[in-house]
């Protein structure tokens, strides 16, 4: 009975396996044919065992052993499989053998030799692996190798999935469609032999022949200035290269200007120098190869030589600063300057140069222009009169002390006494705790063509986030004047405004908003840290059983806990803004394994208890029988001789 009682307590906890009655060590081997291979096969307890197999066979051993190995010097059976057993074959184990060989060759062909191929036909590529095993274990991949050796990869064809052990052959096919930058590329195909990770790593690998790609293709043109219009000046070169890129190289023919002297041109550039107004009109290259044909047309306008030229035709000044620009005719003219600034007034003299030089730009609006003698020929100077700003400055609408998160608030930036204000480029930028800045927006730029210095006002609608909080915010005021104005362009920035962000709790809690199990006895202990502005105060929703159904702390922590304190414990954070709330299920499970012992242990003091009085009785009243020492002495009974024999009372008439 007391054994039942230790057994059912003990089976609660143990689970008995038999363990395996051979193990064969390796238990895959993977070997290349003609090397030497060997295997252990062993048994916990000794046992008369052998190996099975076409090569290396052991029979059974005349004596019990624990270990016994397979041992082959070359391996040549591709299909050998050593099975290691024990007397009567009530025990067996198969050593799983991969027999590999490399390719005595790999090549790569065309199905149908192509010489050339033509950009857009296709191609059937065959890749011949000879004398591999085994070939289900093969992947063969086609690759691209271009002419500056960057390899890619085409197509891994799927692998054979035969199961077939002995060196076969493979062949494997890929469609191939070449473009014309394939043409001076080259193909190959790889063969790795995958064995796994019992076989050689990295894995061996044969690489094909190359073949070289020649691809023909048509010409494409690649014209400078491009098939498109143009202008030129009278009397400059006219210079079209119509350069195109073709295999076989292409030849060319242009179509020129009927009223050209030569209507039609066998060569790859047009050039004429001098050119006139009669030159004007469409020039059309034609690229031709055996492939095909491209064309490109170029409207050309020839338009009047200027009579007057201004260098630099465009200038911009800081206020107050100085600024000049020359007027030139190719033939000595009477000319002068027209300006509010810098005027000159006709010359008396013919000449081909003239000056317009101010020290100082105080004119805003100062549009000079140069002109010839009864204004037949004039031309103005570009010019931009720019002012950097007096002040920028960054604020609220309404000043908001602090923001709440979600809510929108207007910012403005005042940019001061600047000139053009046209060519002003405002942002708004947020700077992060770590000094990481962001653009938010930039307004678009003012469309007023105002010279004189002016106020700008811009806004933008800023809604903060909780990340926000202890950033800043400031506007950047950048004068973009092009490329004739200062590089880079000048910028300036605001003051900076602190943001202080208020925003309800969220709760970020270890070990989560959700179920958990704990050990009675052990310490459960809850952390109900939240992020909030301002920080939040906690309170605790204990289970109803707890003496204290209320906790005013972020950490709740149970020492010893125990059954009753299983159910909901909820933490809420509470600020101004708003609550956050996160219940964890706490679950106390009993742990049954120091009961189980505590039995398993009294049930066999019992048993040792037990055992030991029933051996006591038994051996006592079966074995000993009783003693007495008077009885050790003959006596006489009733005329009876009593004789004591081996202890006990007999009785002689």
């Amino acid at each position: 009975m007391e054994i039942v009682i230790l057994v059912s307590l003990l089976s609660l906890y143990c689970d008995f396996t038999d363990a395996e009655c051979l193990v064969v060590s390796p238990a895959r081997l993977v070997v290349k044919h003609g090397d030497p291979a060997s295997s252990n096969c062993s048994s916990d307890t000794p046992v008369e065992m052998g190996w099975e197999a076409t090569q290396g066979g052991v029979g059974l051993t005349d004596k019990k052993v624990k270990i016994l190995r397979w041992k082959v010097d070359s391996v040549t059976d591709w299909d050998n499989n050593p099975k290691c057993f024990t007397d009567g074959g009530q025990c067996q184990k198969l050593l799983d053998i991969t027999v590999y060989k490399l390719p005595d060759r790999v090549s790569i062909s065309y199905r149908k030799y192509p010489d050339p191929m033509v950009e857009g036909h296709r191609y059937l590529l065959q890749c011949l692996v000879q004398n591999i095993a085994p070939i289900g274990r093969l992947r063969v991949t086609f690759v691209k190798v271009n002419t500056t050796g960057e390899q890619t990869e085409l197509d891994t064809p799927q692998k054979s999935k035969d199961n077939i052990k002995t060196p076969e052959n493979g062949t494997y096919t890929l469609d191939f469609t070449p473009g014309r930058d394939d043409d001076g590329a080259q193909l190959l195909c790889s063969a790795m032999l995958d064995l796994g990770p019992e076989g050689p790593q990295p894995p061996p690998v044969m690489n094909s022949n190359r073949l070289n790609i020649n691809v023909h293709y048509k010409p494409q043109i690649t014209m400078s200035p491009g098939c498109f219009s143009m202008s030129i000046t009278e009397g400059d070169t006219l210079s079209l290269n119509c350069s195109a890129n073709g295999n076989p190289a292409p030849s060319y023919d242009w179509l020129l200007p009927q009223a050209d002297p030569n209507p039609m041109e066998e060569r790859s550039v047009v050039t004429i120098t001098n050119i006139a107004k009669s030159h004007s009109g469409e020039y059309t290259c034609i690229a031709r190869n055996p492939l095909g044909k491209s064309t490109c047309t170029v409207n050309v306008e020839v338009k009047d030589a200027e009579c007057l030229v201004v260098s630099p035709a465009r200038l911009v000044v800081k206020h107050g600063d100085p600024a000049s620009s020359n007027c030139s005719s190719d033939t000595p003219v009477e000319m002068g300057w027209e300006a509010t600034q810098g005027g000159t007034g006709l010359k008396n003299k013919k000449v081909k140069i003239l000056r317009w030089k101010v020290d100082s730009v105080t004119d805003w609006d100062n549009n000079p222009k140069c002109f010839t003698e009864g204004g037949q020929c004039q031309k103005q100077l570009d010019i931009t009169v720019y002012k950097l700003p007096d002040r920028v400055s960054i604020s609220y609408r309404k000043y908001p002390d602090p923001m709440v998160e979600g809510h929108r608030y207007l910012l403005q930036c005042l940019v001061q006494n600047i000139a053009p204000i046209g060519r002003l480029r405002v942002t708004f930028v947020k700077v992060s705790t770590t000094g990481e800045q962001t653009e938010l927006d930039t307004p678009q730029k003012s469309k007023d063509n105002i010279k004189t210095p002016e106020n700008g006002t811009y806004t933008l609608d800023f809604t903060p986030g909780r990340d926000d909080d202890g950033a800043q915010l400031l506007c950047s005021a950048m004068l973009d004047l092009g490329p004739e104005g200062p590089q880079p362009p000048p910028v300036m920035n605001s003051n900076r405004l602190n943001i202080n962000v208020h925003y309800k709790p969220q709760i970020t809690m270890s070990p989560g908003c959700f179920s958990m199990s704990i050990t009675e006895g052990d310490t459960l202990s809850l952390n109900c840290s939240a992020n909030g502005n301002p920080a939040p105060s906690y309170d605790w929703l204990l289970p109803q059983a707890d003496p204290n159904p209320m906790e005013e702390r972020s950490v709740v922590t149970i020492t010893n806990i125990a059954k009753s304190h299983s159910g909901e414990y909820t933490c809420i954070a509470i600020n101004p803004l708003g609550k956050s709330t996160c219940t964890v299920n706490v679950e106390v499970k009993v742990d049954y394994l120091p009961i189980i012992a505590g039995l398993a242990a009294a049930a066999v003091v019992i048993l040792l208890v037990v055992s030991c009085f029933t051996y006591s009785s038994y051996y006592k009243h079966r074995r000993m029988g009783h003693y007495q020492l008077k009885d050790m002495l003959p006596r006489r009974h009733n005329n009876k001789h009593v004789v004591q024999h081996n202890g006990m009372d007999q009785s002689v008439m």
